[in-house]
């Protein structure tokens, strides 16, 4: 097996903020973009995956919402719009979940943007309904309070679709708590984007969806189903023995479908994958 190594880069976002990105192997480039209460860490094994053949991964650690900041979708993707600056030519992103939502975004910038393909793993978008609503008072008054466990248990088992006793035993991981604050304004963004399906209808770039079969009920599953009935060039596969961490489950497994994606340019069909 190859080790490789992680080379690190900083680069100057539009409004001067720096953002670090990890950089693992040599070819053509793939940006990835992590989720909400998530890290570039954990596309690690992916990116390694992916760079044994061939490719070229950036995994920037997103600026997230904890700066202090007032946060704004629109800062993630000048963030993104940077890290492409580092490539050589039109790049790949690949998304999960909310970073999912910013390569989405980032998508209605192309042909400005140099995007040659796009992954999204099920993004979150307000097809059936703002995605957490009036169930944000509880969690957000929970970590106002200071008590970001009961804010995360509360998200995890009424927004995320966690059973009740997994919601308690993730709730009790001390980084998943630390990410509370952060979340927040994330979700507030994602449910202030109204679903407009004309929109997206004019994204070009060929698209991945990726949808695991075991995700709970959830908007996010929503939200990939719809695009693949929205944007022109996408292909739908089907994880079959995965939800919505396929990435941490089997590494090997999603950089195939990526790299599938990557090796024809997404043909305009849909596909099932085991």
């Amino acid at each position: 097996m190859h080790s490789f190594q992680i080379d690190r880069h900083t680069v100057a976002s539009a409004d001067g903020t720096p953002i670090v990105v990890n950089r693992v192997g040599d070819g053509p480039d793939v940006v990835i973009l992590h989720g909400g209460m998530d890290s570039a860490a954990s596309w690690l094994p992916v990116a390694s995956s992916l760079a044994r053949r061939g490719y070229r991964c950036w995994l920037p650690h997103r600026r997230r919402a904890d700066t202090g900041e007032d946060y704004s979708l629109e800062r993630e993707i000048d963030d993104l719009a940077a890290v492409l600056g580092l490539a050589d030519g039109p790049a790949r992103i690949v998304g999960h979940s909310y970073g999912a939502l910013i390569a989405l975004r980032a998508l209605l910038r192309a042909p400005a943007l140099p995007i040659a393909a796009a992954v999204l793993y099920e993004p979150p978008l307000t097809v059936g309904g703002p995605i957490v609503g009036d169930r944000l008072t509880p969690i957000a008054a929970a970590s106002a309070a200071g008590d970001n466990a009961a804010a995360l248990h509360i998200y995890l088992r009424d927004v995320a679709g966690f059973t009740p006793e997994l919601a308690e035993q993730q709730a009790r991981n001390t980084w998943l708590q630390n990410q509370v604050p952060a979340l927040l304004p994330e979700i507030e963004v994602a449910d202030r984007l109204v679903w407009t399906p004309e929109a997206y209808a004019a994204i070009a770039v060929p698209t991945m969806l990726l949808l695991g079969e075991r995700t709970a009920p959830h908007p996010n599953r929503d939200s990939t189903l719809a695009l693949a009935e929205t944007l022109p060039a996408n292909r739908l596969v089907r994880m079959r023995q995965h939800g919505h961490l396929a990435h941490r489950r089997d590494h090997a497994y999603v950089a195939g479908l990526i790299r599938s994606h990557l090796a024809d340019h997404a043909q305009p069909d849909s596909s099932d994958a085991a």
